[in-house]
């Protein structure tokens, strides 16, 4: 038992927090590319080994001092203990005492790695390489104090220590790649970015550029920006012995290009452009620190780049209006996963910018009046809907239209928009006669609701003696209020609809769009989403169906379990169990492959906001059939939606070539359809099927990803499959 606890603590923390610990240093989460560094840093072995055991000795001590496991596996709280182990075993010769300063380095950068994360993250801020560049300052200074701590010459010959392991064969092969007639620029390109790890290593650079290449294109492209950037700048200011050294290069512009153009901001050509100008910059703050350091004989090593990239966050973050650089809402260690999520979801996820509101009434309406109209939404109180009914005559009556009564909207009920308390009444005002208006009562017979603190709606123009609430009653979205009326400045009936900051009658009102409604086209009906309807429009309020509202009303600790056959044939079992995080935000979790996939549910629209984890669990299956699912009338027609990029894995399609250019162009489009069909009639259906699909277009010309199908039944998700070009899967539910 206690053995299997070791192993247990040994897979799921120490293995993915010490790899980790290698690839965030270049703000990747990639096995691949900690494997690579970690072989790199051995070239000098005893400089990888003081790297590893450092990294080792941090993870452990923070996991038995209990932070925070997920920070942990993400090797934030280790990087720093492992470029201080490497630059130890660098400058240092091995022995009893550099063993304990390695111990005692370690302890060092998690305590200061906790508690500058502590301080920093307050302010939404990294804290970078700065616990290394203490870590070591304290280290370095005092080094000459002890007399059993002695300068290593292994960085000097590192043949040597190849000659030792490989002997003779592997001697020449380093040699003679070490040696390659490689053009000039590529040569200190190759050596800057292996200089990064303590290393003047042309096969380090090759294979760290290489693996670089492979895990992210954006992130190598900005690794050349910074380095031309700063070779050229140099040359140009004529600081080239100051600062052009190859770990000035590598630890600080290469890293500032890297940072800036592509992971703390979405990558775009205005962030390549400011990686171009903040490497300058640098290079002035690298000159100045290290003439300032000097004085007492201390490295400015990756200062600078700490310094700068967390000033230039800070700076971005006080913006009052957000422009063309975006800093990355949700941060997935992937510059291509950040820029293709942040485009997908920009528009797709605007329902968490906004409250939802809805159409206050039912049935079809036209905008007579829309924001900035033809009368009398000016100035003020542009953003406003006025809402009429008009037959298939184009008339808003019958008969002469002399009376309120011959016409369509009055005395219809008017509806809560959404939920909130009544904040104000006013109805104490006459309906006018047809043609006529009151400018002194000017809003009429008004109701104004409360729905969050600083936003109110106001709709006015209602029927005297028609209100169904009273004064601080709490309503409901869906509820009647009163009917629409003919009051204030109204020369015939209409329902007049703002958004306001205030609960004073007649505020300024504010640009909001309604979350769900109907536009009829022609003869079909088109679902618009957060948006604002034209004026002109017919539209229609959204119903939902009893069918699909149950069955992907998957509430906190329920409980989904599916067996499959998979690929190869094999019956599986799956189970997902929903859960809320530290921001309420909820997930379904499958402990079996640990992956998560967090949704939403607004009572509208069940859709899928992200993924984490094995992609090839029955729970990225599912994620990917049911990515976006309209819980409205299933008679509407197909449902298009964007998806980001990294979703497909087609060896046909160039993606690689693609992300290269995508923060400039984007040619590939991923989009996911889903259409509902009845089995049975639709006023009575005991079965609901949905057919959903995943297309790439290339150029515009679309090919077809995958096929899905999720079957609906007893109110619960019953079955579905999922078929591609490699995968065939069919899930049933097991849920006793």
């Amino acid at each position: 038992m206690h053995i299997q606890r070791i192993i247990n603590l040994f897979r799921n923390t120490v293995l993915p927090a010490t790899l980790n610990s290698y690839s965030i240093i270049f703000f990747f989460n990639n096995k691949l590319l900690a494997c690579v560094i970690m072989l790199v840093s051995f070239f000098n072995f005893f400089a990888g080994l003081s790297g590893l055991v450092a990294v080792l000795v941090t993870v452990l001590i923070a996991n038995s001092m209990g932070f925070d496991r997920i920070q942990l596996k993400s090797g934030v709280y280790s990087f720093n203990a492992l470029l201080a182990g490497i630059g130890m075993g660098t400058f240092f010769d091995p022995g009893l005492v550099f063993f304990t300063l390695l111990l005692l380095a370690a302890l060092l950068t998690l305590i200061l790695s906790v508690t500058l994360g502590g301080w920093l993250y307050k302010y939404g801020l990294p804290f970078l390489s700065i616990p290394f560049v203490i870590t070591f300052w304290f280290i370095v200074l005092p080094s000459s104090l002890f007399e059993n701590l002695g300068l290593t010459q292994h960085n000097i010959y590192w043949m040597n220590e190849v000659y030792a392991i490989g002997g003779n064969p592997m001697l020449k092969f380093f040699q003679t790649m070490d040696t390659l007639p490689v053009y000039k620029m590529v040569d200190i390109y190759l050596r800057s970015m292996s200089s990064i790890f303590f290393q003047d290593n042309l096969i380090a650079g090759l294979l760290i550029a290489v693996a670089l290449v492979i895990c992210s294109r954006i992130a190598f492209l900005l690794s050349i920006i910074g380095f031309i950037s700063a070779y050229f700048f140099a040359k140009f200011s004529g600081s080239a012995a100051a600062s052009i050294t190859y770990y000035n290069i590598g630890a600080n512009y290469m890293m500032v290009a890297i940072a800036i153009g592509g992971f703390f901001v979405i990558p775009s050509k205005y962030s390549y452009l400011w990686a171009v100008f903040l490497v300058p910059l640098t290079s002035l703050v690298l000159l100045f620190m290290s003439k300032l350091l000097g004085f007492i004989h201390l490295p400015v090593f990756s200062l600078p780049f700490s310094l700068v990239v967390i000033l230039f966050v800070y700076f971005l973050m006080l913006r009052v209006s957000p422009s063309k650089l975006v800093l990355t809402p949700i941060q997935y260690y992937s510059p291509e996963i950040n820029l293709y999520t942040y485009n997908n979801n920009k528009n797709r996820l605007s329902n968490f910018l906004y409250f939802p509101f809805y159409l206050p009434f039912w049935g079809e309406w036209t905008v007579a009046q829309g924001h900035n109209g033809r009368h009398t939404h000016k100035g003020n109180w542009s953003s406003a809907f006025d809402f009429m009914i008009f037959d298939n005559e184009s008339k808003t009556y019958t008969s002469n239209g002399l009376f309120c009564e011959n016409y369509h909207c009055y005395n219809k009920p008017i509806l809560a928009p959404a939920d909130g308390i009544v904040e104000e009444i006013i109805d104490n005002v006459d309906d006018n006669e047809i043609g006529k208006i009151d400018t002194i009562n000017n809003w009429g017979n008004t109701i104004i609701i409360r729905h969050l603190f600083g936003l109110y709606t106001q709709l006015s123009h209602l029927k005297q003696g028609s209100f169904k609430v009273s004064k601080g009653d709490f309503v409901k979205r869906g509820d009647l209020l009163a009917h629409c009326g003919n009051s204030g400045r109204s020369p015939e009936p209409h329902l007049h609809f703002q958004v306001q900051i205030t609960p004073i009658l007649g505020s300024r009102t504010i640009d909001y769009p309604f979350a769900y409604y109907y536009e009829k086209e022609k003869t079909e009906q088109q679902l618009y989403q957060f948006t604002k309807p034209r004026e002109g429009a017919l539209v229609s309020g959204v119903t939902t169906n009893p069918l699909l509202k149950a069955a992907f009303d998957i509430m906190p600790n329920t409980v989904l379990k599916y067996s499959y056959l998979n690929s190869r044939g094999i019956e599986r079992e799956e189970q997902w169990e929903s859960y809320t995080d530290d921001y309420n935000y909820k997930y379904l979790y499958c402990k079996e492959t640990e992956s998560s996939a967090y949704y939403v549910n607004d009572g509208s629209m069940f859709y899928f906001t992200a993924f984490y984890g094995n992609k090839k669990s029955l729970l990225y299956y599912f994620y990917l059939s049911a990515y976006n699912v309209f819980l409205g009338d299933p008679a509407n027609r197909e449902m298009k939606t964007p998806m980001p990029l990294n979703v497909i894995r087609n060896k046909r399609i160039n993606v690689w070539f693609h992300d290269f250019i995508a923060p400039f162009y984007t040619y590939i489009c991923v989009w996911h359809f889903i259409q509902p069909e009845y089995t049975n009639n639709l006023s009575d259906a005991e079965m609901l099927i949905l057919k959903s699909k995943i297309q790439v277009s290339v150029f515009g010309k679309e090919r077809r990803e995958s096929d899905s199908m999720i079957i609906l039944s007893e109110n619960c998700l019953k079955e579905f499959t999922y078929e591609s070009n490699k995968t065939k899967i069919r899930a049933k539910c097991i849920n006793s």
